[in-house]
């Protein structure tokens, strides 16, 4: 499976080969899951370029998508590449509503970071870590590490850079609804897939206790989805699949009170 989602992001790269050349500065900076510009003036693509011919530093903060397609993309010639970022690894997020229900496992829909590197030639790094500050003036990313500190209990250190690509992504919107942060699951993350499937199995251990009324077993097997775009509803259609394939073999007894809601605010449902 991550092959395939890494197709994907070679295929989006080769129709960026194919657009036209630009002729203008673009100035580069990343920061959604799929947003990805880049600054070229000659003909290169997914390339900052140096008119001293010195080799530049570069500095990526994140693994998503953006910073995962720019990392392979880059002329390595030409740049020294840095990589900061909290995860090692690349998730192929469109996959993650089949990891919810295991059919597709986790490790099939990430690839190491140090792999992507591994097979380009050129000076990279990477380091686990997060970004705490940019100090754009003295061209410094400030980083703590998320994996230890030193013998003094430092676990913070400095970058350099001549450019750098900001392209951390973006937490899921609220949309300041009162309970959503201590109350629901997001699924954003592989982390996300794992804690969701674990919650939907502890519901059906608990229903199937008998002390419970048939009221309370309803209530613990009422799944609710926010959200009637591509996410929600290939989750819905996972779990329902999960629960009539799988889960009804095994808890016999409460699947009858299993219910799915997906609730959307817009009129209908994968609205585009």
């Amino acid at each position: 499976m991550a092959s395939n989602g890494m197709s994907l992001v070679h295929r989006a790269a080769e129709a960026v080969r194919r657009t036209p050349r630009w002729k203008k500065r673009l100035v580069l900076f990343a920061v959604g899951a799929s947003t990805l510009t880049y600054a070229c003036q000659d003909n290169r693509v997914l390339q900052i370029c140096d008119g001293t011919g010195n080799k530049k530093k570069v500095v990526i903060l994140g693994t998503g998508w953006a910073g995962a397609s720019f990392l392979r993309n880059i002329d390595t010639s030409l740049y020294d590449v840095h990589v900061v970022s909290p995860r090692n690894y690349f998730t192929f997020t469109p996959l993650l509503p089949s990891v919810t229900c295991g059919t597709v496992e986790a490790r099939s829909i990430v690839e190491p970071i140090r792999n992507i590197v591994r097979k380009r030639n050129g000076s990279f790094r990477f380091w686990e870590a997060e970004c705490i500050k940019i100090d754009p003036r003295n061209k410094k990313v400030h980083c703590r590490s998320d994996v230890g500190t030193n013998i003094n209990g430092n676990g913070e250190f400095v970058v350099d850079y001549d450019y750098l690509i900001v392209s951390i992504g973006a937490r899921p919107n609220t949309f300041n609804t009162p309970g959503v942060t201590e109350n629901c699951h997001f699924l954003k993350e592989v982390e996300d897939a794992q804690k969701i499937r674990k919650s939907v199995m502890k519901c059906f251990e608990r229903a199937a206790l008998p002390n419970l009324s048939e009221e309370e077993r309803k209530k613990n097997l009422h799944f609710v989805v926010i959200g009637g775009g591509p996410t929600g509803v290939e989750f819905a259609a996972e779990l329902h699949d999960f629960v009539n394939a799988d889960l009804a073999k095994l808890y016999p007894d409460v699947k009858k009170y299993v219910n799915i809601s997906v609730i959307e605010a817009g009129g209908h449902i994968l609205t585009m």
